[in-house]
């Protein structure tokens, strides 16, 4: 439901609102193929190299969310103990 939804309500909203903003200067258009034909899921089509990008981005996209983690949780430094 939720992959729906950020399909298709994202595009829906975003399509309105660029048409309430931009007026007939607006050049976005609403999702023209269902989901299932925008899936990534099905890599047959794709070949070894849009694969390989695919899997660049994933990680490139795992080590932006590491790093906005590690600022916003910074871990405490432990203070020695004194004997």
């Amino acid at each position: 439901m939720w992959m729906w939804f950020g399909t298709y309500g994202l595009s829906a909203v975003s399509v309105a609102v660029e048409h309430c903003l931009a007026g007939k200067k607006a050049k976005s258009k609403y999702i023209d193929k269902p989901i299932t034909e925008h899936s990534l899921l099905n890599d047959s089509e794709m070949t070894e190299e849009e694969i390989q990008k695919q899997r660049e981005l994933f990680v490139a996209k795992l080590k932006i969310k590491q790093s906005n983690y590690e600022l916003s949780h910074p871990k405490k430094e432990e203070v020695p103990h004194e004997n």
